[in-house]
């Protein structure tokens, strides 16, 4: 009589998104070791932003302070809807902060609790698709990341755009797997959130709805019912939309007449945003060595993983599988982005639009590297978090830092008699808001001219004595060591001081005494 077959044990099957690393890579260690690492990263991403939280307004954060100080919720709206080319959410939540203190300092707390909320929010959605280690590393990697420190305390939506996106892609796998009414809750705020925070997180925001629609047909009549709900929950803001379309089309003008869109640039803005800086070149921040070893060592990771699934015959992540998922939201904006850029004379190209991606793509390559065998992951590992604390390095230091305009400010208060006039010119028109990165950070009243009223300055500066001239240059300008002297109709003055404070702009401050006193 045969014996019947005894079955091989079979191994449990692993959670949903389960950990690939657990087959060996970067050691096993305890599942409690996970999350007090990632509170350690939380606590040294909450440091390295709030070093920056200090640092004078510049550039498009003097938008947000003339839209939040000295306004009602109502009039700042009201402004965003006229002026702007982003929802309202995030002026709101820097209305409300700006009320706390100082507004050109509390204006930047909601990006600092976005900034730094990142980094669980990483490790979470890590942990919920490409497992534990992977999650670990993910948070590391946003914790160090010089975008992400940038955006970090920018007063700018991109941190909380970052931060929307990857909950709402965690909300849509809990709400998939348990099916629970407030998971389905959680996952349409979340969304809404993206919608009215920044219009560039339409793309992530589409291929998560057009993923769970084709992979979970069985819960088409749900998925129609959240969705519908979120189309409504926009449809009061769409006659706003349509008019800020105009301002955002003259931007994406400008943006193509200073760069023509290419392969080339959009992977260079994708490199800015996961491994260097918004405002800096990846030769300059990490630098060109430490970009070169990094991308080496991830097309390494990448190749590896190809041909593992070759050898096995495997096509890659199965289609309902949460790392494709995120695989796709990884790409969704870089992609979104370079479509949208072909349109003639319209380009969105910069690297800040490509924040909602930003965990995903550091979850993708924080999974590439752990699932190295453990010889290669280690040092690869150790190689990318080199390279990004490198950059993080070089992000605190002067020269890619926003420009000290609250220390030229200083120097003037102390110098400055009453009634002394201030001139400030721009290598870049200064208009508007822009023109105001001096004056707001003024303790004593002093008479202010652009440039363009100058003589103004000049005339007003033979009744006091002096003038005080304010150059604001690109920070590549290392020849100009200070302030020029006055020649021409105003050479009657003599440059008696003057003082340079580096950052992104270069600000140069000369003091002219009138020769007749």
């Amino acid at each position: 009589m045969t014996q019947p077959a005894i079955a091989a044990p079979v191994a449990p099957p692993r959670a949903s998104g389960g950990d690939p690393a657990s087959a060996g890579v970067l050691g096993r260690a305890r599942a409690h070791w996970a999350p007090l690492t990632v509170g350690a990263l939380t606590l040294l991403a909450f440091v390295l932003r709030y070093v920056l939280v200090h640092d004078s307004l510049l550039g498009d954060e003097m938008f947000m302070f003339q839209i939040v100080h000295g306004h009602s919720l109502g009039e700042a709206l009201h402004i965003v809807r006229e002026t702007e080319k982003t929802p309202p959410l995030f002026f709101i939540l820097v209305w409300a902060a700006a009320k706390l203190g100082d507004p050109t300092v509390w204006l930047r707390a909601p990006s600092l609790v976005f900034g730094t909320a990142l980094v669980p929010l990483t490790y979470a959605l890590g942990l919920r698709t490409v497992g534990r280690t992977a999650g670990v590393l993910g948070a590391a990697m946003i914790t160090l990341a010089p975008f992400a420190i940038f955006y970090g305390t920018e007063a700018r939506a991109y941190g909380a755009l970052a931060c929307f996106s990857a909950l709402s892609t965690l909300c849509l796998l809990w709400a998939l797997d348990s099916g629970r009414r407030r998971a389905w809750a959680a996952y349409a705020i979340a969304v809404v959130a993206v919608a009215f925070t920044h219009y560039m997180g339409i793309f992530v925001l589409l291929v998560q709805a057009l993923w769970a629609f084709w992979v979970h047909r069985d819960r088409l009549r749900v998925l129609l019912v959240v969705h519908g709900l979120i189309v409504l929950a926009f449809l009061p803001w769409l006659s706003s939309f349509r008019l800020q379309e105009r301002h955002s089309g003259a931007e994406a003008g400008r943006i193509a007449q200073l760069r023509t869109p290419s392969l080339h640039y959009l992977g260079d803005i994708t490199l800015r945003m996961e491994l260097g800086h918004p405002f800096a070149r990846v030769t300059q921040v990490p630098g060109q060595v430490p970009i070169i070893v990094a991308l080496a060592v991830i097309a390494i990771a990448a190749a590896a993983a190809l041909l593992r699934m070759v050898r096995r015959g495997t096509p890659g992540p199965r289609l309902a599988s949460p790392v494709l998922l995120l695989g796709l939201t990884a790409v969704a904006s870089p992609v979104g982005v370079g479509l949208a850029s072909l349109r003639p004379d319209k380009s969105f190209m910069l690297a800040r639009n490509l924040s909602s991606s930003l965990i995903a793509l550091a979850l993708i390559v924080a999974w590439l590297l752990v699932t190295l065998r453990r010889r290669a992951a280690v040092p690869a590992v150790a190689a990318v978090l080199v390279v990004l604390l490198i950059g993080t390095v070089r992000t605190l230091q002067a020269p890619f830092r926003r420009s000290n305009y609250r220390a030229a400010a200083a120097f003037i208060d102390a110098r400055a008699r009453p009634g002394d006039p201030v001139v400030q010119t721009f290598f870049l028109p200064g208009r508007g808001p822009l023109g105001k990165m001096l004056t707001v950070n003024f303790k004593k009243p002093h008479p202010y001219y652009q440039s363009s009223a100058a003589d103004g300055a000049w005339a007003r500066g033979r009744r006091s004595g002096r003038v005080f001239v304010a150059f604001a240059l690109p920070g590549f300008f290392k020849s100009v060591r200070h302030v020029p002297p006055v020649a021409g109709p105003h050479s009657d003055f003599v440059r008696v001081t003057d003082a340079q404070y580096p950052g992104m702009e270069r600000v140069v401050v000369g003091e002219y005494v009138y020769r007749g006193r």
